[in-house]
């Protein structure tokens, strides 16, 4: 149930984002054709946006969906992550997991990130959930 409202949701802010890029690179083009110096530069300028949309849309779709390959992997071969407990008001307990360093086997690096994540360092959470992934394709070519 929750997957399927995940791709419902990636899918509905996915279609919102293109039709933002449209707009927006119709508008700069309209710019760019009026031959005016300065709309000209706002024009290319508006081009930006739509480049930097659409390399931030296919970045994240592509971290969602190697990230959950991941974790399917992981359950199938472990079964349902054990995510440890920490209250994220624990500060020392927060700053003890932010003092660990990475591990260097995917299964742990993935259950790091997802402890991160849990404890509300998202940021953290997906630098670790990356080396998971670099390290189950490392692992998956051997």
């Amino acid at each position: 149930m929750k997957t399927t409202r995940t791709i419902i949701g990636v899918a509905i802010m996915s279609a919102l984002l293109a039709l933002y890029i449209v707009f927006a690179a119709y508008q700069a083009a309209l710019l760019v054709a009026s031959g005016q110096p300065l709309t000209l530069v706002y024009g290319l300028a508006l081009f930006v946006a739509p480049v930097i949309g659409i390399w931030s849309l296919v970045r994240e779709l592509v971290f969602g969906r190697q990230a959950g390959r991941l974790l399917d992997r992981y359950t199938a071969e472990n079964g349902e992550p054990q995510i440890p407990v920490i209250n994220r008001r624990d500060r020392a307990a927060v700053d003890a997991l932010l003092a660990t360093p990475i591990p260097d086997t995917w299964q742990a690096a993935l259950i790091h990130g997802l402890t991160l994540d849990t404890v509300g360092r998202r940021r953290e959470g997906r630098a670790a959930v990356r080396v998971a992934i670099t390290l189950g394709a490392i692992d998956s070519r051997s």
